[in-house]
């Protein structure tokens, strides 16, 4: 496998009950206030034979994986596309669904092949385990490693979204969310990667839990 409305609904909200308090005190051309602008719906990373989204942050877009088309990608930054698109990415997403005995082995198949790839040196795990994955119960492990020319933190998330029964070779489907960004100048802050797996929405599976 190899992205203050608050405070505004607040304000319009303050400036109705004012306006009805006018009226009711005979003060009769007072007009509500307009509603705040709806803030526009953040760009999805999807794909047909994916069971799971993330929200595209600002400061990336979603290209094409020039290795394998069938796997959602997004990049950072906006000017890196191309066939090259790895090689320029400061940041990079992948998704995917697959199956495997275990939510752990379907996260260490894609750390495997992220780690395994030649001039890759695998770094340490920063933390693991079972966590949430948008709303879902889900496993991430968050670890480093370095290339010729960056060193990385990269997460793997994973996610059961598939029925609930083993398939007949004792596999369970998981949706899998490879991040990684690096340290190199202008590139995005680890912490994005809690941001593009905490928006992750999953279709299919087991319901989420609140």
């Amino acid at each position: 496998m190899s992205g203050t409305r608050t405070h505004s609904r607040r304000a319009g909200g303050l400036a109705v009950v004012a306006a009805s308090a006018l009226l009711l005190s005979g003060c009769g051309n007072a007009e509500p206030a307009a509603a705040p602008p709806a803030q526009p719906e953040p760009l999805l990373l999807s794909g047909p034979t994916t069971h799971v989204m993330v929200a595209i942050p600002t400061g990336w877009h979603q290209v094409i994986n020039s290795a394998n088309p069938v796997i959602p990608q997004m990049v950072a930054p906006t000017t890196c596309m191309g066939d090259n698109e790895v090689s320029c990415a400061l940041g990079l997403v992948r998704t995917a669904t697959t199956t495997a005995p275990t939510i752990e082995e379907a996260a260490k198949a894609v750390e495997d092949a992220v780690t395994g790839e030649p001039g890759i040196t695998k770094g340490a795990t920063l933390n693991q385990g079972p966590a949430k994955i948008g709303k879902r119960d889900g496993y991430r492990h968050r670890f480093t490693f370095t290339n010729p020319t960056a060193n990385l933190t990269a997460e793997v998330a994973a996610v059961p979204s598939g029925p609930t029964t083993p398939n007949p070779d004792g596999t369970l489907e998981y949706s899998i969310v490879l991040a990684w960004v690096s340290d190199k100048p202008d590139a995005p802050k680890p912490d994005v990667i809690d941001q593009i797996v905490d928006s992750t929405l999953v279709y299919g599976g087991q319901p989420p839990h609140e």
